[in-house]
């Protein structure tokens, strides 16, 4: 009976112990982003020549494409080739870069 008794005290003790809680860390990327508004369908983003996709999907607001700190060609392009818009851009750490495409 004794070491039942020391048993659940035992439990009751441990059980009453607070435990750290496991703490969350969250690390901002800081890299500049890219986004494209009013792109038609099938426009492309090129980013320094490379194909990035469909530029409709980096909206700006819920999307955007990350790219490294630096000069940037910023090409859209039609589904049929043509350039929509052209610029080169400086883009620096934490920089979030809305192009505006007119139709």
């Amino acid at each position: 009976m004794k070491s039942l008794t020391i048993a659940l005290f035992a439990l009751l003790a441990v059980g009453a112990c607070t435990y750290p809680k496991p703490s969350q860390v969250e690390q901002q990327d800081k890299r500049p982003a890219i986004g494209v508004s009013g792109a038609p369908a099938g426009a492309v983003l090129y980013v320094d020549g490379l194909d990035m996709g469909v530029a409709s999907q980096f909206d700006g607001k819920t999307n955007v494409l990350l790219v490294e700190s630096g000069s940037h060609l910023i090409e859209i392009k039609s589904a049929d080739g043509r350039v929509l818009h052209s610029e080169t851009v400086f883009l620096s750490s934490s920089t979030k870069k809305v192009f505006h495409i007119r139709p």
